[in-house]
């Protein structure tokens, strides 16, 4: 819950989906995604301008009016240096060899276990053919059990431009389409090409085709995955670090409930959050809710604003700790951050993506960055035992 919690924290921020900010694994979306959720969400924001102008950001408080700091500076957090063992470096060299496999093409034999085919293919049943049961320039792997049970062996001994009906049967149950569970299925199959993949071995002449700069030799090689493996790590254990120290300062903090423009404000941006993250998955905003933080989906409203009160209490932590160390973020970060957000989300100019963004609030979730990091390099991390 408290990883949970830090996560939403340093995404409710904006009056925008959490796209915008933070998490970069939401890059995964695409633009025009990220733009209509913004657009969604803004709406939400504006209706609720006339509730939080007064009282619902930082710079109209004094934080520490809100929240008694415990100790900050110096915590101690379990949590373990990190290191590249010989088994984890071979494991993700073979990893990367397997994912340069050598396709070869197969013309003078028929398919044998273990060929990647490229196939079209019919379903049918009593006749008839039934949705998601046909396709064209399909490839498959013989032996990977991707298909039905009786297809992939029913292709094999086929040869290049041979067509052939196959059996094939349902498994019962069927999730992905309990009608045609435990049904037999006729697909008629032709296959266009045969070909097999082979892993490359690690040789110097390998290691030259990936055309890393500075690796001419395994040695080479496997010097240069070391420092990139241990810098990712690194990069893991700060964030792990700060994440940990975060957690055991908010726990010695003692806590006055929020001025309600605040809260209001949270609770309109988390549950615009929610909601586009809800629809993305294709389910309601209560189950997604309930499914994020427990509780009934019903009740959905009342888990959003108590996480809503959580959150604003933290916020409000997070800025006592900035006013006490001189952290703030300038006018010139705050319009650099605005730009590369704008670029990197493909809106013409970052005016159109300041339009769509509460940049008040931007600045106060660039701020939670920086008293992150403060507290990440303040603290002390003790190996477990």
């Amino acid at each position: 819950m408290k990883k949970k919690m830090l996560a939403v924290l340093l995404t409710v921020a904006v009056s925008m989906t959490a796209v915008a900010c933070g998490d970069k694994a939401s890059e995964e979306q695409d633009t025009e995604t990220v733009k209509e959720t913004t657009e969604t969400a803004q709406q939400d924001t504006t209706a609720a301008e006339a509730v939080t102008a007064v009282g619902g950001y930082m710079k109209d408080l004094n934080a520490e009016d809100y929240v008694t700091l415990g100790e900050y500076k110096g915590v101690e957090v379990t949590l373990d240096e990190p290191e590249i063992t010989d088994e984890y470096l071979d494991g993700y060299i073979e990893y990367v060899q397997q994912n340069n496999a050598v396709s070869t093409p197969v013309t003078d034999r028929a398919v044998e276990m273990g060929d990647v085919v490229n196939i079209d293919y019919v379903g049918k049943i009593d006749g008839v053919a039934f949705d998601g049961g046909s396709a064209q320039g399909s490839d498959l792997t013989i032996g990977s059990g991707q298909f039905i049970d009786g297809f992939e062996d029913g292709c094999i001994g086929m040869k290049v431009g041979e067509t052939k009906d196959v059996e094939a049967t349902f498994p019962d149950p069927y999730k992905n389409n309990p009608d045609l569970a435990g049904k037999v299925a006729v697909f008629t199959v032709t296959v266009n090409s045969i070909s097999v993949e082979e892993i490359p071995e690690l040789t110097d002449e390998y290691v030259q085709s990936l055309s890393l700069e500075g690796c001419t030799n395994v040695e080479e090689y496997r010097a240069y995955v070391y420092d990139v493996l241990l810098e990712q790590q690194q990069e893991s254990y700060e964030s792990d670090k700060a994440d940990l120290a975060y957690e055991k300062v908010a726990a010695e903090c003692e806590f006055k409930d929020a001025p309600e423009a605040m809260v209001t404000r949270m609770n309109n941006t988390l549950t615009s959050n929610l909601s586009s993250y809800a629809s993305m998955y294709g389910v309601d905003l209560g189950t997604y809710v309930s499914a994020m933080y427990g509780g009934t989906a019903e009740e959905y409203e009342t888990t959003l604003l108590e996480q809503s009160k959580m959150m604003a209490q933290h916020y409000l932590m997070m800025q006592a700790i900035a006013d006490r160390e001189g952290l703030s973020v300038s006018d010139e970060e705050l319009e650099e951050q605005l730009s590369q957000e704008a670029q990197d989300y493909g809106y013409e100019t970052v005016e159109e993506y300041k339009s769509l963004v509460d940049v008040e609030a931007f600045r106060e979730y660039l701020m939670t960055q920086k008293v992150l990091a403060f507290l990440g390099e303040n603290a002390v991390a003790v190996p477990a035992e």
